[in-house]
């Protein structure tokens, strides 16, 4: 889910950007509105000219992109950023351990290194920004019965969270999730959501165990779409490429 400028309007170079192994596909009206043939140039571009692992963490696109009003055309900030929310409404919080004593800007806590909250507890482990985080908390919705298996062995490093940590919380929240009703009518959450919808109970090893398994996720499908991109770029078209193991 992305959002632009009072106009919607956004290009492929801030998606591609964005979320690098997020291939967003339009419906075409002509050969002037192929964007199969910028998004093969674009991943040309940047997955052939960089590591395997830099490829894999993802990172943000302009921050309007993300942000989501009752009025899109007005100016008011008053509304939500998409991944506070989404963490929101699974039950997390997010803390920004780097100081922020000058003020909040959003392009900035956008890229910033995060640590996830819960309740009120804080896990010691620090992701690249805000949409790692979020990634590897889904995947922990989606894979997570998966990962229990192989949690015994898994040390999770909780610490309790202090109050000059809550306030920078409830500050950087106020900015970004301001519409917090709102929020939830969108992503259609109630507090028994996961639990009707069989989410696995939550636990901070799984987390930590989902980590790593997005990781060696990630990596796979990274590495499908370098052995996919020489065909890609050949047809000028993206499509399912079967290639022989």
């Amino acid at each position: 889910m992305y959002t632009a400028d009072d106009r919607n309007i956004h290009s492929v170079d801030e998606i591609t950007d964005g979320e690098r192994l997020t291939l967003a596909l339009w419906f075409s009206r002509d050969g002037s509105h192929d964007e199969d043939t910028k998004l093969v140039s674009l991943l040309s571009q940047h997955l052939l000219h960089k590591s395997m692992a830099s490829s894999c963490l993802p990172f943000p696109a302009s921050s309007n992109m993300y942000w989501c009003s009752q009025n899109q055309a007005s100016t008011d900030h008053f509304g939500f950023n998409i991944c506070w929310a989404r963490l929101h409404v699974l039950g997390y919080d997010i803390y920004i351990s780097q100081d922020s004593s000058s003020g909040f800007d959003v392009s900035e806590l956008m890229v910033k290194p995060v640590r996830l909250v819960r309740g009120s507890e804080l896990l010691d482990h620090e992701f690249v920004n805000i949409l790692h985080a979020l990634q590897v908390v889904q995947f922990y919705c989606w894979k997570g019965s998966a990962l229990q298996t192989n949690m015994s062995n898994i040390d999770s490093k909780v610490v309790k969270l202090l109050d000059v940590q809550r306030e920078k919380i409830s500050g950087i929240n106020s900015l970004l999730l301001n519409d917090v009703n709102f929020a939830s009518r969108i992503f259609c959450r109630r507090p028994s959501y996961l639990e009707e919808n069989g989410c696995i109970y939550f636990n901070w090893t799984g987390i930590v165990a989902a980590i790593a398994a997005w990781e060696d996720y990630v990596l796979k499908l990274s590495k499908q779409i370098h052995l996919q991109l020489p065909y890609w770029r050949m047809q000028e078209s993206l499509y399912n490429v079967q290639i022989d193991a």
